[in-house]
Order: C-alpha cells, then structure tokens, then sequence
C-alpha cells in the first residue's frame, strides 16, 4: 500500500472533500458576481460549520455572528431633474431674457441616517427591518434689481407688481424617508486564499462569505415644496407663488447582498431594487400681491393621483473591526427614484380658469454620496 507523508495525506483527503462539496450556491455567487464582483471574486465553498471541510482545530463560526445592526450617518448629493422651465425673466437693453430656471435651484449636499436591524434565523433564512431618511435638501437662488425683474407668462402680468419687481427669491426644499422590511435566505461559506484568483494575490487570509437574496417590503415618501418669492418694492413683503407635493411609494423589493470578513476587517454591498405602486399628491397657496390686499389673482389648488414608481440603492462599504462586537464603517451609496412628483415641475405661469389643476409626475431623483458609521455584530 502506498503510504503517505502526513502533508500530502491531509491535501489528498482535502482534495476529495472538496470534490463532493455541494453546488448549492455556486448559482448565488455567479448571479451576484454581476453586481458585485469585488466581494465575490472566487467560488463558493462548504460551511464552516462542516466537520468535512475543516478540522475541529481550524474550525470556526461562518458567520461569527448571528444578529446584526448597522447606524450610518448619510453624505447625499441629490440632482436636479426638473422640467427646467424659466420662472424668472430680466429686462437687459430693453429685452427680457431668462434669469431662473427650475434647474437653477441646485440642492447642496444634504446629510441623513440609515439604521438597520437583522438576524439570522434557522433554515437558511433571516430578517432585517431598516429605515434610511435624508434631510435639508435645499437649494435657491437670489437676484435682485430697480423694476426690472418679472414672473413669465400671463401670470407675471396679471399680479401686480410681478412684472416690475425689484428681488426674485425661489427656492426648493426636499426631504426623503424610505422603511423596508426584508426577508433574505443566507448561504455563508468559508474560503481559504489558494482556493481564489482575486485575493491569493492579495495575500490575504481565509475569509468567511456570506450572500443573502433579499425579498421584502418597501416604502418612500419623498416631500418637496418649492417657493417663488417675489419683493415688488423696497420696502413691502415678499409674496409667493408655493407649491408642496408629497410622492408616496409602496411596494415590493428583490436585492442581493453579499460580505466577505476577515478576522478584522470586511467587505459589503449590495443592490436593491423596487417597483413601486405611487400616490402623488400637490396643494398650491392662494396667489396674492402686496400691492393689491384682498384681492386673489389664483385660488389654493388640491391635487392627487396614482402612478407607477421605482426605486433602486446601491452600497458599497468597507469595514474594519474594533473590538469582538463594533465594526467601523465607511462606503458610497447610490439612490434612484422615479415616479415622483416634484414641486418646481407644478408651478404654472399661464392664467385661465384651469391653471395649476394639473398634476405633473413622472419626475426623478438622483443621490449619491458618503456613508460613515458604526456596527454592531454578535
């Protein structure tokens, strides 16, 4: 019989261990590699929990952790994708020419929050609950000129004082709450380096591997309200024309996540997308000028309707370890929404009997930006 050193006989039955391992989630790992080919470079693996795949002196949990909960504070920088319609004319030589459009109200990077809660369950199967809001998206715009500054369209000529003012003022105020509760089944498997491409040349130690595929519920509410504000004469009150709109989605999420740890540090991502049943609403305030008190030049408008929506996230974080149970975390995100109603895209400058009674949707949202937080796993 042919006998064996003890290295060559641990590689030969490591060789036929791995050669019954099941395929159970190589489908995982080929379908989220199109998403996320970063945390998933090298193929799936058995258990750590397997007494086959490890011996009792190597073995550890994979994951080491069965519950979760994750705080990020949010860096967003959201886009501008109105309607781009001139809401502001200046007289130069005589001639009108455009001096504000809705895009002209750019959003400054707005700060906001994520929380998170999950926990592993038996049967390959979790939970997690989360909330994510971004707040004070706010931009404006400020001119200011002797009698030469004018709303467009017939409106501007029929308030008084709107087609001769002196200061134009609009601005454009955004807030953002989404909520989503998912389910997720969980494949965790480990990985030594030599069984890779990507990280054998990183040199990098065994890693545990984890894939969920998420289905759940998801909701948004994207609130918006948009001002123009116009000063007549040195002196008087702003008046305004305002608009608020209020997008609400509902409905059903699918998304894939996946995290490769070290002992101190990991890699996580994920993509997330729904399609989303909508309820847009939008109110308008009655239109009057200081120069003519009392007198209404537009009655207060009230409109809703339903649409379709979709929403779609993208992270990617790295994370370092600080003690047994806090991990530090920092990552980019991107957040897609459409469907919305957004409120500079309601403001109507002609004047008949049906200005302003029609609901403009079908707007979009676009963010971006930082993740900085803290988790915890035990």
């Amino acid at each position: 019989m042919l006998e064996l050193d003890m290295p060559e006989q641990e590689k030969y039955s490591r060789r036929m261990v791995l050669m019954r391992r099941p395929m159970r989630c190589v489908w995982q790992a080929v379908a989220l590699g199109l998403v996320l080919f970063v945390t998933v470079a090298a193929p799936a693996g058995e258990s750590w929990a397997d007494p086959e795949f490890l011996s009792a002196a190597d073995c550890d949990c994979c994951p080491d952790w069965q519950r979760y909960a994750i705080f990020d504070v949010l860096f967003l920088q959201r886009d501008n994708a109105t309607n781009g319609a001139v809401i502001a004319l200046q007289d130069v030589g005589g001639q009108l020419q455009p001096l504000f459009t809705t895009q002209s109200l750019q959003a400054a990077t707005a700060p906001g929050v994520r929380l998170f809660y999950g926990e592993l369950g038996p049967d390959d199967i979790g939970w997690e609950v989360g909330y994510v809001g971004v707040y004070g998206m706010f931009g404006s715009a400020d001119r200011t000129g002797p009698d030469n500054l004018s709303v467009p369209g017939n409106l501007g000529q029929t308030v008084t004082g709107w087609s001769s003012a002196d200061e134009i003022r609009p601005t454009y105020a955004s807030s953002l709450n989404m909520a989503e509760f998912n389910l997720f089944t969980y494949c965790c498997e480990t990985e030594c380096p030599e069984e890779t491409i990507l990280w054998s040349h990183l040199n990098c130690g065994r890693s545990c591997v984890c894939t969920n595929w998420l289905f759940g519920l998801r909701w948004a509410g994207l609130d918006e309200q948009a001002d123009l504000n116009v000063r007549c004469c040195d002196g008087d009150p702003f008046t305004a024309y305002s608009v608020r709109t209020s997008s609400q989605f509902i409905g059903p999420q699918v998304g894939v996540r996946s995290r490769r740890q070290w002992d101190n540090w990991a890699i996580e991502g994920w993509a997330k997308a729904m399609l989303a049943g909508t309820i847009l609403n939008s109110s308008a305030d009655p239109i009057t000028s200081s120069l003519a008190p009392g007198v209404i030049f537009r009655e207060s408008r009230s409109l809703s309707r339903g649409g379709v929506g979709f929403i779609g996230d993208l992270n990617l974080s790295a994370v370092r370890r600080l003690t047994e149970t806090w991990w530090l975390r920092a990552g980019y995100n991107l957040i897609w929404l459409s469907g919305a109603a957004l409120a500079p895209d309601q403001w109507d400058f002609t004047d008949t009997p049906t200005s302003g009674t029609t609901l403009v949707g079908g707007g979009g949202l676009f963010l971006h930006g930082a993740n900085l937080g803290v988790e915890a796993r035990w």
